[in-house]
C-alpha cells in the first residue's frame, strides 16, 4: 500500500482508541498531549498507552484512560507535541573510532592545520594519524594537496577521508610509506591526483583510496564498542529510533550482537552488505572477504541468507544488498551523462550496464532488496534501467528497490520512480548551502544542474514515496536538522538569503513523512512500524513545539524532550 500525504481533519477524541488486547492494563498511558500520528485513518490523538513494547491504544484522553490499572504510571504531556520515532534511512553506524580526528566546525585551511597540530601534540609519537572530515572548501581553489597536511604534521604519515568518504589525502610521508609514486597506475574506477609531473599530489578518489587500506592502522573492537555506544545516545538524543545501516561486515555485526545482548540498543537496525564489481573470488566463505560478489557467489548468498534469517528484527535485521554505480559531484567521479564545467570528465561509472542489469536480476530473484548507491544522472538511470530488467526478467513483484542520495537526476527519469516502484532514499541535509556546496558543487554541475539537485520537492510531486536520511557521519544525523535544510534551503545563520534553489523546498508535514511512515515503508516495516497506530511497536518522540505550526526557520529552535522506543524511555531531556 502507498502512503498519502493527506491530512484528515481532527477527529472527535474523546471515544476514538483501540486497544490492541482487551482488559488489558496500560504499563505506561500519556495524556494531554499533540499526537501527530501519520495514520490516514486517525492523523491526530490526545493520548497513547504501552503495553510491553507495543501501542496498546491511540486516541481520546478519556479512551485511553480507561486502560490504567493499579500500577499504570500516568505521564501528562502538557500540550506537548508527539510524533512517531524517527528513522534515518542511510546512515553508517558504528561510526568514526573514538581515536581519530575529526574536522567538525572547521571551515578554513588555518583551522584545519591547527586541529592537525593539536591532535599530533596530544597524540604524540611517529604512528599514523588517520580521520575524517575534510572538505574541499577548506583549501584554495578547492584543490587540496599533500603541502597542506604537510605545512601541519610532515614527520609521521597522516590520512584523512573527505566528508563523502569517496576521497582520501594523503601527506609525504603516508604516500612514501604506502609506496605510491608517480609509477603507481591509477586503479580501475578510481583515481591519484597528480600535478604537471605526474607526481601524487596526495589526493586519491574512489577506489584508489585502497591502496592505504593495508598500512593504516584498524581500531580495535573495544573503541569501536565504545564509539558504538556513544553513537547510541547522541542518536536518540534527536529523536531516532530506527536507522538503516548502509554497509555491514561481520566484526561490526558483533559489536551490534554484543550491544544486543547486553541490552544496549537504542535503536533498531537495518542492515544492508556490500555487492562490488570486479572482485576475484576469495579464497573460503562470504565472511573471509566481508563482501558479496559480483557476479554472485553461490557460497556467498548462502552464507547471508543464513545470517537473513537469524536477524529478522525488530532490533537487527538484515535483508538488503548495496552497490555502487558511482562516486561524488565535488570529486567529479559521479557519473554524469555530460562533463562536468571547466572539465573533460563526466564522471566514473563503475558497472557495465550489462554487469549492472545481471547482477541486480540475480539478487531480485533470490528476495533481496536492492539498494544501489547513483549520484550523477547517468548512474540514477543506469540503476533504474536495472530495476526495470529485473522486474522484466523475474515478474513484478514488491521489492521495493531503492537508489541511495539520487542527487541529480534527470527530469526524464523522475515519474520511473513511482513506476516503477523504486524508493529514492534522500538525504534532507545535502541540500546544505554551505561553502563547499556553492564554491565547488555547484559550479561544477552548472545552473541547469544545480538546480534539479536535491529536488525533494520534484520527487515528491513525481508522486515516489521518498524516504529520508543523514549519510551521517557526512552530515549531521538530527532530523529536525534535516528538516531545517529540507524546508528552508538555507544554513542556520540563514544564508544565503532567500534559500538555495528554493524552489524545491518542501513542507515540514512532507519532511515528517519521509522521516517516519515513508522511512519505515522503505524496508517494509510499516506493518509494525512508522505510525502511531494500536498494535504497533511503541516508538515515539515527545516535542517543544508543534513542528506544523511553526515556521521552518524556527525547527533549529525545537528540543527533543523524549525518544520512546518499544515501550522504553532511550531519551530524556534534562
Amino acid at each position: 500500500m502507498k502512503p498519502t500525504s493527506t491530512l484528515a481533519p481532527l477527529l472527535c477524541l474523546t471515544v476514538f482508541a483501540t486497544a490492541t488486547y482487551a482488559g488489558e492494563a496500560a504499563d505506561r498511558i500519556f495524556v494531554n498531549g499533540n499526537v501527530w500520528t501519520g495514520d490516514d485513518a486517525q492523523p491526530r490523538a490526545q493520548a497513547l498507552a504501552i503495553g510491553g513494547q507495543n501501542l496498546l491504544a491511540v486516541g481520546g484522553n478519556d479512551a485511553v484512560r480507561k486502560l490504567a490499572g493499579p500500577d499504570t504510571a500516568v505521564i501528562d504531556l502538557g500540550g506537548r507535541m508527539v510524533v512517531p520515532g524517527f528513522e534515518d534511512c542511510h546512515a553508517h553506524f558504528p561510526g568514526q573510532s573514538v581515536n581519530q580526528i575529526g574536522f567538525e566546525g572547521v571551515s578554513t585551511l588555518a583551522q584545519f592545520q591547527q586541529r592537525l597540530r593539536e591532535f599530533a601534540q596530544a597524540h604524540p609519537g611517529d604512528g599514523w594519524i588517520v580521520g575524517y572530515g575534510w572538505t574541499y572548501s577548506f583549501f584554495p581553489g578547492n584543490k587540496p594537496t599533500r603541502a597542506h597536511i604537510d605545512a601541519a604534521v610532515a614527520d609521521r604519515p597522516v590520512y584523512l577521508s573527505d566528508r563523502d568518504g569517496h576521497v582520501g589525502l594523503a601527506n609525504t610521508a603516508a604516500l612514501r610509506a604506502a609506496g605510491i609514486t608517480r609509477e603507481t597506475p591509477d586503479p580501475q574506477n578510481g583515481t591519484i591526483a597528480r600535478n604537471g609531473k605526474r607526481e601524487p599530489t596526495g589526493e586519491l578518489a574512489e577506489s584508489a583510496q585502497r591502496l592505504m587500506d593495508a598500512f593504516l592502522p584498524q581500531p580495535s573492537a573495544e573503541d569501536l564498542y565504545r564509539t558504538l555506544l556513544k553513537n547510541f545516545d547522541d542518536a536518540a538524543a534527536t529523536g531516532l529510533t530506527a536507522i538503516q545501516n548502509a554497509h555491514w561486515t561481520p566484526d561490526e555485526h558483533a559489536l551490534f550482537v554484543r550491544a544486543l545482548a547486553a541490552d544496549k540498543l537504542k535503536l533498531r537496525f537495518r542492515f544492508a552488505a556490500s555487492i562490488i564489481p570486479n572482485v576475484p573470488p576469495a579464497e573460503g566463505k562470504f565472511p573471509k572477504d566481508h563482501k558479496l560478489r559480483a557476479p554472485l557467489a553461490a557460497a556467498d548468498l548462502a552464507d547471508y541468507d543464513a545470517l537473513r534469517a537469524t536477524f529478522r528484527g525488530p532490533m537487527l535485521k538484515l535483508g538488503a544488498v548495496k552497490g555502487f554505480l558511482d562516486g561524488t559531484v565535488d570529486a567529479k567521479t559521479a557519473a554524469m551523462f555530460e562533463p562536468y564545467i571547466g572539465s573533460d570528465t563526466s564522471g566514473l561509472a563503475f558497472w557495465s550496464a550489462e554487469e549492472l542489469n545481471a547482477t541486480v536480476a540475480l539478487y531480485d530473484k533470490a528476495g533481496y532488496q536492492v539498494l544501489l548507491h547513483a549520484i550523477g544522472d547517468k548512474a540514477v538511470s543506469m540503476a533504474l534501467d536495472a530495476y526495470e530488467n529485473a522486474a522484466r526478467v523475474n515478474g513484478t513483484r514488491d521489492r521495493r528497490h531503492r537508489v541511495e542520495h539520487v542527487e541529480v537526476a534527470a527530469p526524464a527519469d523522475l515519474p520511473r520512480f513511482e513506476q516503477l516502484g523504486v524508493i529514492p532514499c534522500t538525504q534532507a541535509a545535502f541540500a546544505s548551502p554551505d561553502a563547499t556546496t556553492l564554491g565547488n558543487y555547484a559550479p561544477l554541475l552548472g545552473p541547469e544542474r544545480a538546480a534539479r539537485s536535491n529536488a525533494f520537492r520534484k520527487f515528491d510531486d513525481a508522486g515516489a514515496i521518498q524516504a529520508f536520511g543523514s549519510d551521517w557521519e557526512v552530515f549531521p544525523i538530527s532530523p529536525l536538522y534535516g528538516m531545517y535544510i529540507a524546508t528552508t534551503r538555507t544554513m542556520p545563520d540563514g544564508t544565503p538569503k532567500g534559500g538555495w534553489n528554493p524552489q524545491n523546498r518542501i513542507s515540514i508535514e512532507a519532511a515528517l513523512r519521509h522521516y517516519t511512515r515513508d522511512a519505515a515503508y522503505s524496508v517494509f516495516d510499516e506493518p509494525i512500524r512508522g505510525t502511531l497506530t494500536a498494535g504497533k511497536l511503541a516508538d515515539f518522540v515527545v516535542l517543544s513545539d508543534d513542528i506544523l505550526k511553526i515556521a521552518p526557520e524556527k525547527l533549529l529552535d525545537v528540543t527533543v524532550l523524549r525518544t520512546v522506543m518499544g515501550g522504553r524511555d532511550t531519551y530524556r531531556a534534562d
